[in-house]
């Protein structure tokens, strides 16, 4: 299979994760720029009031107005020594009646003067916008760096982490059914414990279900190749024996195709349920769809079918053994003598039940070799013992459940 770096799912938990560390870091920069800026501003409206406070004191000793001249206060010695390392740009000393408004550009602060006016002092964000567009450059660019970093360790325990999973990937490839299945992985995470266990268990299930397969033709084969050749015997004897009578062959040849009839009609019963999850299955509910699945073969019978007054569930596959006694209970009807009685009964305190007919002169499906072997099988994968008893007058199969879990 060839490798695609952008199909990679490491790459890609990488990158989201790189992405929300991105938005993080985003919202962190926006977040810092403001509050460089809101602490420079600050810090400037502080030394601006240090000056007016420092310059009224020491340097005004005369009543100042509107029309004052103030040039003097831009050549004052401690106003020059302080503004020299501030963010102050363009500065301007006023005097007004009321405290200067600035404008969205500017950065103003007034002091009060004894003659009641006010003097303010100005200045725009020129070298704050600067000074901060300089912190978060770096600050930005400082992000970019631990994001790339992160991007990369993520990749790297990303890589070292999924690891296990490459190994899986690689057991499951080159394995095949001449060798034990072992997907162990050393220390892996505990969701990729999970996905190691359910491959072993879904190789375990299939090869279960190829032995069963294989187990299954091979009795198929075994059983259908008499029929067959008893056909061809039928054949040849017709062909070379001129007093084998013409009725009598077709007679015995119905019979060959009624036994191959009956035995592909056991091979094709078996339906795989290996993967189908084991549920809680109430017997007589299974019993009372059945009824009503076969309630016109019933009539044309003229059968009366009496159903079990108790009942229990147990845990099995429903679709399993509601084949089973589907088969069974078709069996019972259709070979059954007309207008006679098929009862099934239940014993739920040894979790039993049973189908009793009048027997008929048909054969049963679970008579024939293959049909016990099925049987066989199913007991084990349901949980069920069962046993036969035939007389000439009647037909019964018992199933004793070893998984009953209630009564009723």
């Amino acid at each position: 299979m060839k490798y695609k770096w952008t199909g990679s799912l490491k790459i890609k938990i990488a990158l989201i994760f790189s992405i929300l560390i991105a938005i993080a870091f985003s919202l962190n920069w926006m977040v810092a720029s403001e509050t460089i800026r809101s602490e420079k501003v600050a810090d400037l409206e502080k030394v601006l009031k240090h000056v007016l406070i420092e310059s009224a004191g020491e340097y005004i000793h005369t009543s100042l107005t509107p029309k004052s001249d103030l040039a003097f206060l831009y050549f004052v010695p401690h106003t020059e020594m302080v503004l020299k390392d501030s963010e102050a740009c363009h500065l301007q000393f006023i005097v007004t009646q009321e405290p200067y408004t600035s404008t969205q550009e500017q950065i103003s602060v007034a002091h009060t003067l004894p003659n009641g006016y006010y003097l303010n002092v100005l200045s725009d964000y020129e070298k704050i916008d600067l000074s901060v567009k300089k912190y978060t450059q770096k600050l930005l660019s400082r992000y970019l760096v631990s994001l790339l970093v992160i991007l990369l360790i993520s990749i790297a325990l990303l890589d070292y982490y999924m690891k296990p999973l490459a190994v899986l990937a690689k057991k499951t490839r080159e394995w095949n059914s001449q060798e034990p299945f072992d997907f162990s992985l050393n220390h892996p995470g505990q969701e990729i414990e999970e996905v190691s266990h359910a491959f072993s268990t879904l190789i375990h299930r299939l090869e279960i279900f190829r032995a069963k397969e294989t187990e299954l033709f091979k009795e198929a084969a075994h059983e259908l190749k008499t029929p067959l050749a008893l056909m061809r015997s039928r054949l040849d004897v017709y062909q070379n024996n001129e007093q084998y009578q013409k009725s009598q062959f077709i007679e015995d040849l119905g019979n060959d195709i009624e036994r191959l009839t009956s035995e592909l009609k056991n091979v094709l019963f078996l339906e795989s349920s290996d993967f189908e999850e084991a549920s809680n299955v109430n017997i007589a509910d299974i019993f009372k769809k059945l009824q009503t699945k076969m309630e016109i073969l019933i009539q044309r019978k003229q059968l009366i079918l009496t159903l079990p007054t108790e009942t229990f569930s147990i845990i099995a596959s429903e679709k399993l053994l509601s084949k089973v006694l589907s088969a069974l209970l078709e069996n019972a009807i259709t070979y059954a003598k007309e207008n006679s009685v098929v009862k099934i009964g239940c014993d739920h305190a040894i979790q039993k039940i049973w189908i009793e007919n009048t027997i008929g002169d048909e054969k049963y499906l679970f008579s024939s070799k293959i049909g016990e072997k099925i049987l066989k099988r199913l007991s084990h994968e349901i949980g069920f013992e069962y046993t036969v008893t035939q007389s000439e007058a009647y037909f019964r199969i018992e199933l004793v459940f070893t998984r009953s879990i209630q009564g009723a």
